[in-house]
C-alpha cells in the first residue's frame, strides 16, 4: 500500500470513530504512523492563555481523542507544569493565529537554540520525541490544535509534510465539527444515534432525498428552509444552489474523505443563517445509518447566540437588551447592523453600549467584543473519552 492509500486508509478510520469513540486512539495512531510520525491528538484552545490550563479548564484535555504514545508525555506535560513559558505555543500559537495552517519546528528554534531549550531536551528528547508539528482549524469560531510528534529515527517535519498536513487539514476540522454533535459510547444502536444528536441531523439517500431528520431537524423546518419532492431546499436562491450542489457532492462521495466541500449557510430572512456540514456515510457509518448514502449536519446560528446571550447576561451582569446587543457585536455586527437586526434605533443601541461598557469595565468595542467572545461561546458537549 502506497504512502497515500496509507493516509486515505487512516482518515477513514478516524472518521468511523465519530460513531465510535473506543476506535480514537487507534486511529489516531495509525494517522500517525501513516503521516511518519509517531503520535497525534486534538484539543481545543483557549485563544487568551495559548495553551490549555489545567487550574481552569473548559473540559479536560485528556479526554480529547488522543494517540496511545501521546499519553504518558501529556499526563506530565499537565502534571509538572511543562505548559509554562512553552516555546512551542508562544511563538507557533501567534503563526496559526496570523492564518497559517502548519507549523513546524524548525519554524520556531533553531538547531543551536533548541540545545539550550529545557522543553526541548528535559522534555520531548526524555520522551524521544525531537520533531513537532501543529495543525491549526477552527469549529464553530472556536480555535482547535492538532499537535504531532516524530520520533527518534523519524526526524523533522519538512516542507513537503506542511504541504500534505496543509492539505489534510479540511478533514480535521470536519471530524471534530460532526463529533462535537454526536452524543457517542451509548448503548443506542442502528438509526437510534440520529435522535441521540446534539445538533439536527438528516439523512439523505442515493439521490439526495431526505431519507430521515431528527426532531431538531423537523424544527428548523419553515419558511426559509423546507423540504420539496423529498429534497431540502431553501428559500433564497444563492443559498438553494449552493445547498444542492453541496447535497449531490456530498452523496457522490466514495468516502468521507473524498468530500471536500466547505460547510455551506442558508441565509434566511430575520434570523441569522443555518450553517450546514456533511459526512458522506460508509463503512461503520453506513452501518449504523442503514441505507443512506451522506449525513447533513445543521447549526442553527440563532439557538447559539441565544445560548450565548444567557451566558452573557449572568456573567456580566447585563440586562436581557443589553445581554442581546453584545452578543450580536462579538459575532462581529457593527453597532448600527445590530440594531437594525434588533430592532431598536441606533441613538438606543449607543445607549445601551455605553451602560455595558460600565458595567464591563471596558471603554471600546473592540475590548466589549474580546471580553464576550471569550465568555459568551455556548460549550460544545465535549467528545467522549478515548
Amino acid at each position: 500500500m502506497g504512502t497515500q492509500d496509507r493516509i486515505g486508509s487512516a482518515i477513514d478510520d478516524c472518521y468511523e470513530a465519530i460513531l465510535a469513540p473506543d476506535l480514537w486512539p487507534g486511529a489516531l495512531h495509525n494517522l500517525a504512523r501513516s503521516l511518519d510520525a509517531a503520535c497525534a491528538m486534538f484539543y481545543p484552545r483557549n485563544p487568551d492563555t495559548g495553551s490549555h490550563d489545567p487550574k481552569n479548564p473548559n473540559r479536560s484535555i485528556m479526554e480529547m481523542p488522543i494517540s496511545p504514545d501521546f499519553h504518558d508525555l501529556l499526563a506530565v506535560y499537565l502534571r509538572d507544569g511543562w505548559y509554562l513559558n512553552h516555546y512551542r505555543a508562544e511563538r507557533g500559537l501567534p503563526l496559526v493565529d496570523s492564518g497559517r495552517r502548519v507549523v513546524i519546528e524548525h519554524e520556531l528554534a533553531t538547531e543551536e537554540e533548541r540545545r539550550r531549550l529545557p522543553h526541548y531536551n528535559e522534555f520531548y528528547l526524555r520522551f524521544g520525541f525531537p520533531g513537532f508539528a501543529m495543525i491549526g482549524f477552527k469549529v464553530d469560531g472556536n480555535p482547535w490544535i492538532m499537535p504531532l510528534l516524530k520520533g527518534h529515527g523519524q526526524g523533522h517535519f519538512d516542507s513537503e509534510d506542511v504541504r500534505r498536513l496543509e492539505a489534510l487539514a479540511p478533514h480535521f476540522r470536519r471530524m471534530v465539527n460532526i463529533s462535537e454533535r454526536f452524543v457517542t459510547g451509548q448503548s443506542a444502536a442502528g438509526l437510534g444515534l440520529l435522535d441521540a444528536t446534539n445538533a439536527a441531523a438528516v439523512l439523505l439517500d442515493w439521490r439526495g432525498r431526505v431519507a430521515r431528520m431528527n426532531a431538531r431537524a423537523e424544527a428548523l423546518l419553515g419558511t426559509d428552509l423546507r423540504v420539496v419532492a423529498g429534497r431540502l431546499a431553501a428559500a433564497d436562491m444563492t443559498s438553494n444552489r449552493n445547498l444542492q450542489k453541496f447535497v449531490a457532492e456530498a452523496v457522490a462521495a466514495q468516502t468521507p474523505r473524498g468530500f471536500r466541500s466547505a460547510p455551506i449557510a442558508i441565509a434566511r430572512q430575520g434570523h441569522r443563517p443555518l450553517i450546514v456540514d456533511a459526512m458522506p456515510t460508509t463503512g461503520l457509518i453506513a452501518d449504523a445509518f442503514g441505507l443512506t448514502r451522506a449525513i447533513l449536519i445543521v447549526t442553527d446560528l440563532e439557538e447559539r447566540a441565544s445560548t450565548a446571550e444567557d451566558r452573557i447576561r449572568g456573567t456580566l451582569g447585563l440586562t436581557p437588551a443589553e445581554a442581546r446587543l453584545a452578543s450580536r457585536l462579538a459575532s462581529g455586527e457593527d453597532l448600527g447592523s445590530a440594531a437594525e437586526a434588533i430592532g431598536i434605533t441606533r441613538e438606543t443601541a449607543r445607549s445601551q453600549l455605553k451602560a455595558i461598557f460600565s458595567k464591563t469595565r471596558t471603554s471600546r468595542q473592540a475590548e466589549l467584543v474580546a471580553l464576550v467572545g471569550r465568555i459568551g461561546q455556548a460549550p460544545l458537549p465535549a467528545m467522549s473519552r478515548p
